[in-house]
Formats: structure tokens, sequence, C-alpha cells
């Protein structure tokens, strides 16, 4: 697998420590990643990390372990923070990003608007997570159109985004079709895991 990351960009408003002494706040250089949408070893790293879903899907995706692991070394970065991208409505962004401060990991959901500095809208940390998003709005904009990204990838890249609650009950349908466009076999189990993982509830 030859992994290759994008250009440096600057989210405007999205913030880090300078280094060496780290004690001045700054615009955060992150890389433009994505590629790594294309590869079944980035939907393995996606769903098993932000979505704790690491047994199930070990075995929904076929990744050998040489790819798992150039994967995870391109993501977590400490030198340079991988970002993919989605196009919301107009010229709003959603900006995933790898925060890989050493002690501080995490994944950031940062919202980019015209003219305002940027929002940090959900955020997965090692101790837990922020959410931003109901199962309505999530399909809403996984929906929206898109020249670079399926629905279906779409709705799974937002998907850490839905918090616990009540979801309705075509919710297990819906994600068993997505999963299937992403690649995933054995989805049942899958479906099931990221069900439990993010305690979310069918009615």
């Amino acid at each position: 697998m030859s992994l290759t990351i994008g250009p440096a960009f600057t989210i405007a408003g999205y913030t880090t420590l300078a280094a060496p002494d780290y004690d001045i706040e700054c615009d955060a250089t992150v890389y433009a990643a994505d590629r790594v949408v294309g590869y079944p070893a980035f939907w393995l790293h996606y769903l098993s990390g932000p979505l704790g879903a690491h047994r199930e899907s070990e075995v929904a995706f076929e990744v050998q372990a040489t790819d798992f692991d150039a994967m995870c070394a391109l993501l977590n970065d400490p030198e340079r923070w991988p970002v993919v991208s989605v196009r919301l409505d107009g010229e709003v962004w959603l900006r995933i990003v790898y925060r890989n401060i050493e002690e501080d990991e995490g994944l950031d959901f940062v919202e980019e608007r015209p003219g305002r500095p940027a929002k940090v809208v959900a955020s997965i940390e090692g101790h837990g997570f922020t959410s931003a998003m109901t199962w309505a709005e999530l399909l809403a904009a996984a929906a929206l159109p898109d020249e670079h990204l399926t629905w279906a990838q779409r709705l799974i890249l937002m998907l850490p985004m839905l918090g616990p609650q009540e979801l309705p009950e075509d919710a297990e349908e819906v994600m068993h079709r997505t999963l299937d466009r992403i690649g995933a076999t054995n989805r049942s189990a899958l479906v099931g895991g990221l069900l439990d993982a993010m305690d979310w509830r069918i009615h």
C-alpha cells in the first residue's frame, strides 16, 4: 500500500501551541489526507478507534497487518496532523482533524465557515467524546451533494458526531447498507458493536 499525504494548510481559528516553547498560540498546520478513504485500512482504523468497535471491524475488513500499520503511522503522525474534509452546505466544511499531540491526542470535528473562526463542534478524546448531531441531521448532512465522497463515506465519517440517543427502527438497516457500500463484510456483528459502543438505542 502506497500512502501519501497532501499539502499543508491552516484552518483559521483552529489553534495549537507553537514549538519550541509551546507558549504561543497559533493556527495549527494540518495536512490534507482525503485519499485515505479509498483504503479498507482507514475504515478499520476509523471504526475500531473513534467508534470503539475494534474486534468487529477486524472481522469486517480484511486488511494485512503491514497495511494497517502503515495507515496507523500516517494517521498518528505527530509532525503532520492529517485531515479528512467533508463539504457541507456551500462553502462550509467539516474538517476531521487527527490532533496528534503527545498525551493529548484526539479527533476534532471542526466546522469552517467563510469569514468566521473555526469551531470545534465535536471531539473524541482518550476518555470520551462530545457529540453535536442528531440522527436526522446526520442523514441530511450525508445526503448533501459531494464530488469526492460517496453518501456512505460521508455518513461513516460523520458518525462519531452522533451522541447517545434513541434511533428510529430503520437505523439498523441504514447502517447495514452504509457499511456494505464501504466494503464491510460480517456487517451484523459490526452494526451490533457500533450500537453498543456508542450507546445508541433503537425504538
